[in-house]
């Protein structure tokens, strides 16, 4: 019941996020180990549980803003957190920019560019961003996005909605990133799937909950039973 419990939280907050751009769901994998018979002969299990994101990558949306970017492949963009000098890892593209000319993504954080913060020059123009991530203005090279990947990115930490920590692990380059202007990726939630899967753990919940509630009326008439002899 625990484990259903996990699920449907788990479940629920895909579901809150599912128009949330650059959204990874969430999935869980749970294993029974070292299943056996306890001392009233009742079968136990110790489990373990695992909670990862889902990198499949999400519809690609067209939104017409040339502050709008989207990967089509691997990799992931990079963001740099000024107040705590972390950099963190993301698919998600939204961007604007701030009062001094910094790309940065809804929470503040700044995009990141091959040699730092990626910055408009404050007497503005038309903004170009090349398949490469090469960024322009007015036709005059600004800078290049940063693009990587990881070794292994289920180990990624999910941070909020979109963002991830690396932890230990080193970004990579990526050699030949596909970057898209005007686009964004869209979560990669299927809303129909999770609504499924909340439901069918709701019923084994329940499922469970009813096996608990007959085991303890049996057990209950039992002991009244026994106390009369």
């Amino acid at each position: 019941m625990r484990t259903m419990m996990r699920e449907q939280e788990r479940v629920a907050n895909n579901l809150a996020n599912v128009n949330t751009v650059g959204y990874k769901r969430d999935r869980m994998f749970t294993e029974a180990l070292n299943e056996y018979l306890d001392v009233e002969g009742a079968p136990r299990s110790d489990r373990r549980s695992a909670q990862w994101a889902d990198f499949r990558q999400g519809v690609l949306e067209s939104t017409g803003n040339p502050l709008d970017i989207a990967l089509d492949g691997e990799g992931f963009f990079a963001f740099s957190d000024d107040d705590t000098g972390v950099t963190y890892y993301a698919r998600a593209g939204r961007l604007t920019l701030d009062a001094e000319g910094t790309l940065r993504d809804p929470a503040g954080r700044a995009l990141d560019g091959e040699g730092g913060p990626l910055q408009i020059p404050p007497t503005g123009g038309t903004v170009s961003v090349s398949k490469n991530g090469e960024v322009r203005v007015d036709g005059q090279t600004v800078g290049t996005v940063r693009v990587v990947t990881f070794e292994d990115p289920m180990r990624l930490r999910r941070l909020d909605g979109s963002a991830f920590d690396a932890g230990e692990q080193e970004p990579v380059p990526v050699d030949e990133p596909v970057v898209l202007q005007g686009y964004v990726e869209a979560s990669n939630v299927d809303a129909v799937g999770e609504m499924t899967d909340m439901i069918a753990y709701y019923r084994q919940f329940e499922s469970h909950q009813k096996m608990m509630q007959t085991s303890d009326q049996v057990l209950g008439a039992a002991i009244r039973d026994l106390g009369k002899f």
